[in-house]
């Protein structure tokens, strides 16, 4: 049985947004009572209009979404982009409109980034359920207008396997890649939201085929996110790196 069969909803059908093309997933999950509260390991629900997922026997871990609308998403996206790793590595230039694709898109926080730089951004998620917080969270970004609405009229969210998308229909200037792989020991400092996920979720299996693909898909570069001292995606060696304290950029050029 897997991870993502254990999870059910706090809330009612109704309740979910017309808006989601995720609401038939979220309808199909079963509604949490407190009889059957013991059969489930997860939950969603929504937590201050926010859909969230919630371990049920970790109290440590509830509360997980995406969120776009954060002081610390909003200090973010007041500090210039192109200055920032990651806009170095993706090597915007301020005469062109960069078409971007996020193929492991999870909870959208390099996405929004991106296209609050001008970036047109696609952004691929596998998982249904992460797709759904994904998707809620751009929602509530496009009902708060302004800025934030005008960003995610620059997000196009897809919910697909980036490996099955034929490289010969979907062109992008990049393709970015931040896989998910399997949890280590779990550390004090690791990020909550990340730790739950990797419960739930299934690793990568196969990030040669990560690589090729996006390399295939990508009309000048493919940028790969990698903790620090991680070895390089699929054994190879990329073009140039991006360095910071934990994380750095490789960037491959087809």
């Amino acid at each position: 049985m897997s991870a993502e069969s254990l999870i059910a909803r706090n809330f009612a059908s109704a309740e979910i947004p017309q808006q989601l093309s995720s609401k038939p997933f979220l309808a199909a999950l079963p509604e949490l009572t407190a009889a059957a509260e013991e059969s489930y390991d997860y939950c969603l629900s929504y937590t201050n209009g926010a859909l969230s997922l919630d371990a049920l026997k970790d109290k440590a871990l509830t509360g997980v979404c995406s969120n776009f609308l954060t002081p610390a998403m909003q200090r973010r996206l007041r500090q210039p982009f192109k200055q920032q790793l990651l806009g170095k590595a993706l090597g915007l230039k301020a005469q062109r409109m960069q078409r971007i694709l996020d193929a492991t898109a999870g909870l959208g926080t390099d996405a929004f980034l991106m296209a609050a730089s001008g970036c047109e951004v696609t952004a691929i998620e596998r998982s249904p359920l992460v797709f759904a917080l994904l998707e809620d969270a751009l929602l509530r970004a496009q009902l708060t207008g302004g800025s934030f609405a005008v960003i995610a009229s620059r997000l196009t969210l897809q919910q697909d396997d980036f490996l099955s998308l034929d490289a010969r229909q979907h062109q992008y200037d990049t393709v970015y890649l931040d896989p998910m792989f399997p949890a280590g020991r779990r550390k004090a400092s690791a990020k909550k939201a990340m730790t739950l996920l990797q419960q739930i979720l299934p690793a990568e299996d196969c990030p040669e085929q990560l690589l090729s693909h996006g390399l295939k898909c990508a009309d000048k570069r493919v940028v790969v996110k990698r903790g620090r001292r991680s070895p390089p995606l699929a054994a190879r060696e990329p073009s140039l790196q991006c360095k910071g304290s934990t994380n750095r950029f490789d960037v491959y050029l087809p």
